[in-house]
């Protein structure tokens, strides 16, 4: 816990249901004054360390009036969302809840940080240029379409959907560390948090017995969101994406969700048309700062 003037800011590893309603009443807040779009992610078990927080909160006399998401899927850097309530804004509360949040990264032994604006946010992007940062990236959240019906997309002879063990490990590794680019470490340490995940379910994809393409569906209050889809480069152009797409498309609404959320990097123009052309439409956009983490160390 650290105090400044009445502020009390607290870190959870895993929030319970009390916090989690003060957060998300937050939430609702600033979406209405500032017209996000996005929804925190309050999920603990993707960080790499048991030890990681997810959530910092800001009280001030008992009123919750700040919180920041804390997202460390590995050591190279942490992606962090933070909200403060529109009557509490211009008092160093957003700055408390980074270094609250820098210390934990030190301790943690990672180097940078990643925040995340939605650009409509006037607010959020002056205090983040009040840093003198510099957006890194831009992402783009799709929403399915869901009076199409998934079976309108091709899916190629032979490709089928298995929900993934740590049997397949080495296989998704191997695709993932092809598919984007990464260390094959970095990829299985990634894909191990996902099948211990209490809310992603992982998942591989075989032709004809072969694997060839992995994928993850997320599931928080009755949405789902597509995550990590790639495809062994060799088989690209075949219509394997599509058909991977597809059949994460069918499981997920078998499961129930009422809505389907996928991300994309607006470098991605390729994956960017494929999603759009299986059904997804524009939902928000999420601007994203790098910077080290030293300079929200307190001094």
């Amino acid at each position: 816990m650290r105090g400044a003037r009445r502020l009390n800011i607290e870190a959870y590893t895993h929030p319970e249901l009390p916090v989690v309603q003060q957060v998300r009443e937050l939430e609702r807040v600033c979406q209405a004054h500032d017209g996000l779009k996005g929804s925190l992610f309050l999920d603990p078990t993707m960080n790499f360390s048991a030890e990681a927080p997810c959530l910092f909160v800001a009280y001030e006399e008992g009123q919750l009036i700040g919180a920041m998401t804390f997202l460390c899927p590995s050591l190279e850097e942490a992606e962090l969302v933070g909200l403060t309530h529109p009557s509490f804004r211009r008092r160093g509360v957003f700055r408390a809840l980074l270094s609250v949040a820098a210390e934990q990264a030190k301790a943690l032994g990672i180097p940078d940080f990643l925040l995340i604006c939605e650009p409509q946010s006037a607010d959020g992007a002056a205090a983040l240029r009040s840093f003198h940062l510099q957006p890194d990236h831009t992402e783009y959240a799709l929403r399915y379409d869901q009076s199409l019906s998934p079976d309108r997309l091709a899916i190629p002879e032979g490709l089928a959907l298995h929900r993934a063990t740590h049997a397949d490990l080495a296989d998704m590794s191997r695709i993932s560390a092809e598919s984007f680019s990464e260390e094959a470490e970095r990829a299985e340490r990634f894909l191990s948090l996902a099948l211990e995940s209490e809310t992603r379910r992982q998942y591989l994809a075989r032709l004809n017995g072969e694997p060839v393409a992995i994928g993850a569906l997320g599931y928080d209050n009755g949405e789902a969101t597509l995550f990590g889809l790639g495809v062994r480069t060799n088989l690209q152009n075949r219509g394997i994406g599509r058909g991977l797409v597809a059949l994460l498309l069918r499981e997920a609404l078998a499961q129930g969700a009422k809505d389907i959320l996928i991300e994309v990097d607006n470098t991605n123009a390729r994956a960017h048309h494929l999603y759009l052309s299986c059904g997804f439409y524009p939902e928000a956009i999420y601007d994203y700062w790098r910077t080290p983490i030293e300079q929200f160390l307190p001094k």
